[in-house]
């Protein structure tokens, strides 16, 4: 059994993982012997201020009389303090303080500090909104000026530590006077009631100043060795009550993930810690803060069955054993944090309470397969594989309603929200029931509705429902390439002989170039393909507008859930090229993904023979997806000769 001291003993959802992990004593410091927390702690303890001179030799005292053997610091400007003394405290009483090194929580533990150094790391300015740091009065009204001049709405907060408000918003006169008027004024401020105070006046705590971020806020809590993530809780703040209080989700986003990933490299924090962000009004991610403790909202993960109280624990009996990948924590647990927290059940509007919206998941393939079935479609977007590869990017729900399988999403920041075209047996009357919930739906969320990735054969059935249609439209951009499969496979016939030309010659130059079957040893060179792909491009992979690489990492790490197939190129021992598909109708193969080292002159030539014979020697079909409207990638597609292009219709109401 492990004892712990929590350095604030009200740390509720804290207390609440750790009982949850069970075999662990609590011991807690508190304000006063009356608290109600108390009955929540084994032991408690009044301890003096962190920064009282007694406080390390009552700390001491604490550990030694109840056998601490982790102390868990939890007050925020005390944490440098605490990871100063860590090596001493160790040495003293034995018990280890759960921190990161000294230099690297001063610098996550100060938003200013934070914010420069991960500013001057490559690859990261991107996530740093541009800031100004004030010790005075008189520098705080001079960065508000240059965010004004700038014609951007700004904040205020203290670089290092908390308060309950989080921020002071920056408003016009004009502003301030109508959310005072309403009551509503306790989280803004204007120049002019800054201008009131002696300008030499310094803060105790410097002030940062940056832009108002409007968009999406996210929280990433974390477990990490040295930097290298072993577990985390992907959250979307949902609502806000004030700055400690908050309706949060589990979330998946693997940008999101990946950034932190990133950050880490810059940042090799260890053990739990927190990471937030909010988006900018164009959906671009900017880092807030990083708390590098354990954060009370550490009792979601928990809730979401990914606890990282007891992967913190079962890492420190095991801190050899890294896994090669996070634990990430399954989406959709609904929590409210204040100082509790308290499992929600999804809640839903009274337009929405009568469909029932699931996140599409391997689990639910033969679902999803039953109404695919029903529909004859060659348009790619509406396979089960293309769209849970992309699920991360547009985050797509689906319901059965009137026995139809229907997709709607936001949109991601990719697009505007959209409804799929209905998967099953499709008629007039179910169509207009359909509509008319989903538009409900989408009303109910503020969503422009419109219907996207329509067959050509159905678009004169949606045209003839009773709905203002203020278009319907369909972009060569967006056509899907079909072909001859046996064409492909042969490259016979005189409009091929330029591609025969480059296969000979590939094979003249690598003889003993090897085809294999994909497998799950081949994954990770696979991914080292597309990552030279993006390298020589100038593109980052993380990016999902510019790079499928999440899309492909997904598909891989859920392989054997999924029926998909695949093959490989080797040559002299190095795989330089790959192709991912998957049957869809049964006389057609869509290839989803395809990656090639473009120094290898004729190889794309033998990967998509090889693919085509090898891994789908039945099909008479094959869709190569669409081009995008990339020059490039447009006349690569034509070169294989088409027999059709595959239209996908758009109806805006």
């Amino acid at each position: 059994m492990y004892t712990v001291l929590l350095t604030d003993g009200e740390f509720t959802g804290m207390i609440r993982a750790l009982r949850d992990f069970g075999d662990v004593r609590i011991v807690g410091f508190v304000f006063s012997e009356n608290a109600a927390h108390c009955e929540m702690l084994d032991a408690s303890y009044v301890a003096p201020a962190w920064d009282d001179p007694g406080y390390i030799a009552f700390l001491e005292d604490v550990i030694r009389k109840e056998k601490v053997d982790l102390v868990f610091p939890v007050v925020t400007k005390s944490l440098e303090y605490m990871a100063s003394a860590a090596a001493a405290i160790k040495e003293r009483t034995g018990a280890a303080v759960v921190t990161s090194e000294n230099a690297l929580v001063r610098i996550a533990n100060d938003k200013a500090a934070l914010f420069d150094h991960l500013g001057s790391v490559d690859g990261l300015s991107d996530y740093i909104a541009t800031h100004r740091v004030a010790n005075t009065v008189d520098e705080l009204l001079s960065a508000v000026r240059y965010f004004e001049e700038q014609g951007i709405p700004c904040i205020m907060k203290p670089v290092r530590g908390e308060n309950r408000e989080g921020f002071r918003k920056i408003v016009s006169e004009e502003e301030y006077a109508d959310a005072f008027s309403k009551g509503d004024a306790s989280l803004l401020t204007t120049k002019s009631i800054i201008s009131t105070m002696p300008s030499a006046l310094a803060f105790s705590v410097p002030m940062l100043v940056m832009p108002y971020l409007s968009g999406q806020e996210w929280d990433v809590d974390i477990l990490a060795d040295q930097g290298k993530i072993l577990s985390c809780t992907i959250r979307k703040n949902l609502d806000m009550f004030g700055g400690l209080s908050a309706c949060t989700e589990t979330a998946e986003n693997p940008k999101l993930l990946a950034v932190c990933e990133k950050i880490l490299r810059a940042l090799p924090l260890s053990y739990i810690f927190c990471m937030s962000f909010k988006e900018d009004e164009k959906g671009q991610l900017k880092l807030l803060e990083i708390n590098p403790r354990a954060m009370g909202s550490i009792y979601v993960s928990t809730l979401a069955g990914n606890s990282l109280i007891s992967a913190f624990f079962r890492h420190l009996e095991n801190a050899d054993e890294l896994s090669e990948k996070p634990v990430i924590t399954k989406t959709g647990t609904l929590a409210s944090l204040y100082y509790d927290v308290v499992k929600m059940p999804a809640k839903a509007s009274e337009q929405e309470e009568t469909i029932s919206w699931k996140r599409l998941t391997p689990e639910f393939r033969e679902e999803y397969l039953r109404y695919y079935n029903m529909v004859d479609t060659k348009i790619t977007d509406l396979t089960f594989h293309c769209r849970y590869a992309w699920d991360s990017v547009f985050e797509v729900e689906y319901a059965i309603l009137e026995d139809c399988l229907v997709q709607i999403s936001g949109g991601g920041e990719y697009t505007k929200p959209f409804m799929l075209m209905p998967l099953g047996k499709l008629d007039s009357g179910k169509l207009t029931r359909i509509i008319e919930k989903v538009r409900a739906c989408f009303e109910e969320r503020n969503w422009p509705f419109r219907i996207c990735t329509i067959d050509e054969k159905f678009k004169d059935l949606f045209l003839s429902l009773p709905f203002e249609i203020r278009e319907c439209v369909s972009g060569r951009d967006s056509c899907d390439y079909l072909y001859d499969a046996e064409s492909l496979r042969t490259l016979a016939g005189k409009k091929y002989a330029k591609k025969r030309n480059h296969l000979k010659h590939f094979l003249e130059a690598y003889p003993d170039y090897a085809y294999l079957d994909m497998e799950p040893s081949l994954f990770e060179e696979c991914l080292d393909v597309v990552r030279l792909w993006a390298q020589k491009k100038g593109v980052d992979i993380y990016d999902c507008g510019e790079c499928d690489y999440l899309m492909i990492e997904r598909i891989f790490r859920d392989w054997e859930k999924l029926d998909m197939r695949g093959g490989a190129i080797r040559i002299n021992g190095k795989i330089v090229a790959f192709s991912i598909g998957s049957i869809g109708q049964p006389d057609t193969a869509f290839i989803h993904f395809e990656k090639a080292d473009t120094d290898y002159d004729g190889l794309q030539v033998a990967l998509c023979k090889d693919i085509v014979s090898s891994a789908f020697p039945e099909v008479k079909y094959v869709n190569r997806e669409e081009d995008l409207g990339l020059a490039g990638l447009r006349q690569s597609k034509e070169s294989y000769h088409p027999i059709g292009l595959v239209e996908k219709y758009k109806i805006v109401f």
